[in-house]
């Protein structure tokens, strides 16, 4: 298990997204200066010297709204945020479903995905983030780029499912119409973006210094790439790791990847159980090291989908996975206890912060949608017996009314960590060293649905 130090110092430095000089290579938190064609376009490749990288890296956190559609800028350091509404940039293609976002290290790069419509395809839309006023809330943004992932109207091609029991609901949410491009990634130290096109079997795969689609694109592997939500790669970017975001996928997809093409190769899937009984519906993994990871799963229960062979569905848990030898061990069982020392909802994000575990409990899956949601820390200074620290509850350490804690974004140098919940409309900051809530964001800063955060530094 890296410590806290060794996690503080080498995160910021693997996540190398091409980079243009900064204007202010001593001022890390804006406003910032604009940038000519010229300064823009003569990019050679990422920079990857640590001195300069981390003079660039901005304290920086994106995201877009469901509901409104405006485009949101925190900054974790002045506790501000700016809102910008997209139909106010020019060359902005319409009033469109926003879903997903990447911000490059230095924050003057915004990518923004949006969903398909039968006037639309599903976009990937760069932006130059111009200048922020955080005193003021605004931001300018100016489109560099539109890029379509297909053609307007196209329709989902997710498995037929429906529920069986009162235990696992099928909700309208996960019913997508057309395609939706989730869970951007980056691959460390190259020009890579990876999305994935979470309602089909495509992964898409962007060069940010071509400013173009990888020769690679689309990544299609039968067995492998369907219902994908990212490809998470480990520090060296030579394994990707990805989840089945679906109801009965059970597997975390190993791949092989080429660091000069950007190519993947499957590899093996890795079974959460066995034929029996097993875990599933898992939306993110979290690299340890070069070998080990976790996941964490969300299904309770059978649906329609469930092999008739097999006996149980292993509520949700989190997962150690091996990549090396192509194993997952089940480290977290479920509680049903709001105080349990196990999973209370189902685990839609996690994060780990030196020895510490944290999820995301989200409540959407069951018949109960949306009355609540929590955040669970756990020690992991032991890989395979982590011991539960606290859960924090609606009401105490969060807002009255806050539900579904949906993902987690830990800051660069892992002192906070921001959760989203994209439901009750809060963001919330959390003091990695205490475990205390230290700032919230909510309806009376103006927001509504957050959703699709990425971190400035991360990679994902």
């Amino acid at each position: 298990m890296l410590n806290y130090i060794a996690l503080a110092i080498a995160f910021p430095l693997i996540f190398c997204l091409s980079l243009a000089p900064a204007a202010r290579a001593d001022d890390d938190s804006g406003p910032y200066e604009s940038q000519s064609e010229e300064e823009t376009n003569s990019n050679t490749g990422p920079i990857q010297h640590p001195e300069v990288f981390n003079r660039q890296l901005r304290p920086l956190i994106t995201a877009i709204d469901f509901h409104t559609r405006m485009i949101y800028l925190f900054n974790y350091k002045k506790d501000a945020l700016a809102i910008v509404n997209p139909l106010t940039i020019e060359d902005w293609p319409d009033d469109i479903p926003l879903q997903h976002t990447v911000v490059s290290p230095d924050g003057k790069t915004l990518y923004v995905t949006t969903d398909n419509t039968a006037e639309h395809p599903a976009y990937l839309i760069t932006l130059r983030i111009k200048d922020i006023n955080w005193k003021h809330g605004s931001a300018q943004l100016r489109v560099l780029k539109v890029a379509a992932f297909d053609e307007p109207d196209t329709p989902a091609e997710l498995p037929f499912v429906e529920p069986v029991n009162s235990a696992q609901n099928v909700p309208g949410w996960l019913l997508a119409g057309g395609t939706q491009i989730h869970g951007p990634t980056t691959l460390p130290h190259t020009n890579f973006i990876y999305f994935t096109s979470w309602t089909n079997d495509k992964v898409r795969v962007w060069n940010t210094q071509s400013k173009k689609f990888a020769k690679v694109d689309p990544i299609q592997i039968p067995g492998y790439t369907e219902q994908t939500h990212g490809i998470v790669f480990n520090e060296s970017g030579t394994l990707g790791l990805g989840s089945g975001y679906f109801f009965d996928n059970n597997v975390i997809d190993l791949y092989k990847v080429n660091r000069r093409t950007g190519g993947l190769t499957g590899e093996r899937r890795i079974k959460l159980g066995d034929d029996e009984s097993y875990a599933a519906f898992s939306h993110y993994v979290h690299w340890l090291d070069e070998r080990y990871a976790v996941t964490a799963t969300m299904q309770f229960d059978k649906t329609s989908l469930t092999p008739p062979d097999t006996e149980n569905i292993i509520p949700p848990s989190c997962w150690l996975i091996d990549a090396w030898e192509g194993t997952a061990t089940k480290i977290i069982s479920a509680t049903d206890d709001v105080d349990g020392e196990g999973i209370f909802r189902s685990a839609s994000d996690l994060a780990v912060v030196g020895n510490k575990l944290y999820f995301a409990e989200e409540d959407t899956i069951d018949y109960g949608f949306g009355e609540d949601g929590y955040i669970s820390v756990f020690d992991i200074s032991d890989n395979y017996r982590p011991q539960f620290l606290k859960r924090f509850k609606p009401g105490e350490e969060l807002p009255a009314g806050f539900a579904v804690a949906h993902s987690l974004t830990p800051t660069p140098d892992h002192r906070y960590l921001m959760v989203a919940s994209w439901l009750s409309g809060y963001v919330i900051k959390i003091d990695t060293l205490t475990d205390e809530v230290v700032k919230i964001f909510g309806p009376t800063d103006g927001l509504v649905m957050p959703h699709g955060f990425y971190g400035a530094g991360n990679i994902r």
